[in-house]
């Protein structure tokens, strides 16, 4: 019985520690240190502010460490140009590229009826607004996986 109970808490420690993990913040921090060089790690430096840097979502959370406990201003560093924002892109697929190149052939056409069919089997025309619509969703396409 003490056997049982024994092994019983020990995998249940060990369930309990493995989802701790995958709790855990995703990403890195950002930080320069005294020459003004910019560095990025996966722990925060002691004694120097930082901007931790999620993965997941793209924004940036400021660390525990409060600026006016460093000497070093990470904003104000101009010579290294910091991106506001990072961003994962897709890798580029060409029947995607072609796809939307001829959706953009089709919308860009003057006087252009685009029909499309309803989940219930009934089609309509789309109006000027909806066509605009497709035209950016085209160029996001052709943005991403043609250029």
């Amino acid at each position: 019985m003490n056997k049982t109970l024994l092994i019983a808490s020990l995998f249940s420690t060990l369930v309990v520690m493995s989802l701790n993990s995958y709790a855990d913040k995703s990403g890195y921090y950002r930080w320069s240190d005294d020459e003004g060089k910019v560095h990025f790690t996966q722990q925060p430096p002691n004694g120097r502010a930082s901007v931790f840097i999620k993965t997941s979502s793209g924004r940036s959370l400021d660390s525990d460490v409060s600026a006016s406990e460093s000497s070093v201003d990470v904003a104000g560093n101009d010579d290294e140009a910091i991106p506001e924002k990072m961003e994962v892109l897709p890798a580029k697929n060409p029947e995607l590229c072609t796809k939307a190149k001829t959706n953009m052939q089709s919308l860009a056409a003057n006087g252009a009826r685009i029909r499309i069919s309803n989940a219930d089997g009934s089609s309509r025309f789309l109006n000027s607004e909806e066509i605009n619509e497709q035209k950016n969703r085209a160029q996001e396409v052709i943005k991403i996986h043609c250029n």
